[in-house]
């Protein structure tokens, strides 16, 4: 028995306590008859609410259960329509955005070198630099 917790099943837990022990012992205490057969009505109130709101978590569940398959089928449609339309239009095709697709990015690269566009400046000549004298040969 719950005899502390403030949560609503406890709370109606204590309710069925005090009303199945005293109903044996409304002799001894008739005055509150009335108050008992309010908290009778209320318990009965309060399963009928509690049975009702199991049976809701498991629609609650069913529903989950439905709605994610749906999902799932969705997005194997979806995927399947993508695919359709890139190949039809193209996998880089701007338009594929308005169908909610990222196009595949075109890939930009550098300019090859092997033919300079330009020739480059050459710097002033300064000094000349001397060469070392190369090292005799002992042959």
């Amino acid at each position: 028995m719950a005899s502390q917790g403030n949560s609503l099943s406890e709370r109606i837990s204590r309710w069925h306590v005090l009303v199945s022990n005293l109903q044996d012992g409304i002799a001894t205490v008739p005055h509150v008859a009335d108050d008992l057969k309010e908290l009778q009505g209320l318990l009965g109130q309060a399963r009928a609410l509690e049975s009702e709101q199991e049976d809701l978590r498991s629609q609650l569940r069913k529903a989950t259960t439905n709605l994610r398959g749906l999902g799932k089928q969705g997005d194997a449609v979806r995927g399947r329509l993508g695919a359709s339309l890139r190949g039809k239009l193209g996998f880089s095709d701007e338009t594929l955005i308005k169908f909610g697709f990222k196009p595949r990015p075109t890939i930009r690269r550098g300019k090859s070198k092997s033919a300079p566009a330009t020739q480059a400046p050459t710097a002033p000549e300064s000094k000349a630099v001397v060469a070392a004298p190369a090292a005799p040969n002992a042959t």
